[in-house]
């Protein structure tokens, strides 16, 4: 059954379970169509993107590291130093009112700060990934769920044709059980069909009806909405080297590459701490003060203004980190571990993922045998539902003979749907694991 097929059938089947109170909306929806909304519904993806734009700003103004600090700080003596319970007792003294204003600025210079910059820097790239990351996998995931609804769907109208077949079966064998043609188990074996076919497809029905749901959710449209799903992957052969996949785009995935920006993270991590506790640290400060003179108010308010500037430098030379066993010797200790046991991590990730892609090829190569294997079956089903019909009809074939056979015909329809289905799920999984786009893959790879 082609695709412009199910899409005008679908058209029909749809009002059969509309809701009688409210009318359901139907619409058609492309593939490209169905991720892009998704991504711009996505709240994980937009809380991602303020997270990659505030890591961006900060990536973009490092010199925030080496800014020196601004200080400015305003003070008056509204109660200048009097005894309160000894004597002579309390007086206020309104000529020793004062009032002060500092300024000052500070810079403290180590090592550290590069690691402190490219650590930012890091962070931004970090994000981005992620970012990125988080896109490419929402799209595979609203694929999948894509292709899953139109293979539901396909499954209905599969359903739909054996139910209207059921009833025109017991339509005739209605007449011929009322002529005294046919058995009363003949009668009731009909029956029972028709029954069964109502279940399947009542089932099929709800549960397609549940995801649709979480599918508009997630595509933010109304759930009163019927989909004719337009588009899909083409299943066609894909032979590909697993080793040669491997040599190319293992370097690219996004798990390979976030773990090497963790272990770069924690070498700078560790730089950070082994020079902010073990290299000298060069301090200036510049502080002006103005206000009351120094040497003592003696008209309060109405003294005259006096001001006074200082300037230090001073170099700081840690010495406890370099003695083995201190805390600050353990602390640079625990940073190298963590940095190996990051290392060995990377190693796992590369095995892990290795042996995902070869997997994945490899079924990849199987399903498509297995495909062949359900088109071939699904055909000689056909045929053999088509001789049974003829041979039932000239009374050569029993009438469980012939619901077996139409059983038969619709497992394997089943087969084939969930194979294709299958198909391009791996194709899609592969896609992801080489951290390349389903369609280049689809082709073939240039």
């Amino acid at each position: 059954m082609n695709r412009s097929r199910i899409c005008i059938l679908a058209l029909f089947f749809f009002p059969l379970f509309a809701s009688p109170v409210t009318a359901r909306t139907v619409v058609t929806l492309s593939l490209e169509e169905a991720v892009q909304r998704a991504l711009e519904q996505s709240i994980h993806l937009q809380k991602s993107s303020l997270d990659l734009a505030q890591a961006g700003y900060s990536a973009s103004r490092l010199w925030s590291e080496i800014f020196p600090g601004f200080s400015l700080n305003a003070g008056f003596t509204f109660l200048p130093s009097t005894p309160l319970f000894t004597d002579p007792g309390f007086s206020f003294n309104g000529n020793a009112l004062s009032y002060s204003l500092n300024f000052g600025v500070s810079l403290s210079l180590n090592p550290s700060i590069r690691s402190s910059m490219r650590r930012i820097e890091l962070a931004y790239r970090s994000q981005l990934l992620s970012y990125e990351n988080a896109r490419r996998q929402l799209e595979i995931q609203v694929i999948k769920s894509f292709l899953t609804l139109a293979n539901r769907q396909e499954n209905i109208v599969f359903l739909e044709e054996r139910l209207e077949t059921a009833r025109q079966r017991l339509a005739q064998d209605q007449i011929a059980w009322q002529s005294g043609h046919l058995s009363e188990i003949a009668w009731l074996n009909s029956q029972l069909s028709l029954e069964t076919a109502r279940y399947n497809l009542s089932s099929a029905r709800g549960a397609y009806q549940n995801a649709l749901g979480e599918f508009l959710a997630v595509l933010g449209m109304e759930n009163e909405t019927d989909v004719i799903f337009s588009g899909t992957i083409e299943i066609t052969p894909v032979l590909f080297d697993a080793e040669q996949l491997i040599l190319e785009h293992l370097p690219k995935r996004p798990d390979i590459i976030s773990q090497r920006q963790t272990i770069e993270r924690l070498e700078l991590s560790r730089n950070v701490t082994a020079h902010s506790i073990r290299s000298p640290t060069l301090e200036f400060g510049t502080q002006w003060r103005g206000g009351s003179p120094v040497s003592g108010p003696r008209g309060g308010l109405s003294d005259p203004f006096a001001d006074n500037i200082t300037g230090s430098v001073s170099l700081r030379i840690p010495i406890d980190s370099w003695i083995p066993g201190t805390r600050q010797n353990q602390t640079i200790r625990a940073a190298t571990t963590e940095l190996e046991k990051a290392k060995l991590d990377l190693q796992n990730t590369k095995t892990n993922a290795k042996t995902q892609i070869r997997s994945l090829i490899l079924n990849l190569g199987n399903t498509w045998e297995s495909l062949e294997i359900a088109r071939l079956r699904m055909q000689i089903a056909q045929r053999t539902v088509e001789a049974t019909e003829v041979g039932f009809l000239n009374g050569v074939v029993g009438h469980q003979e012939l619901e077996d056979r139409r059983n038969d015909l619709s497992d394997a329809r089943q087969r084939l749907l969930q194979g294709e289905l299958t198909y391009q799920s791996l194709i899609l999984d592969l896609a992801a694991a080489l951290n390349v786009d389903w369609k280049t893959l689809a082709r073939g790879l240039p």
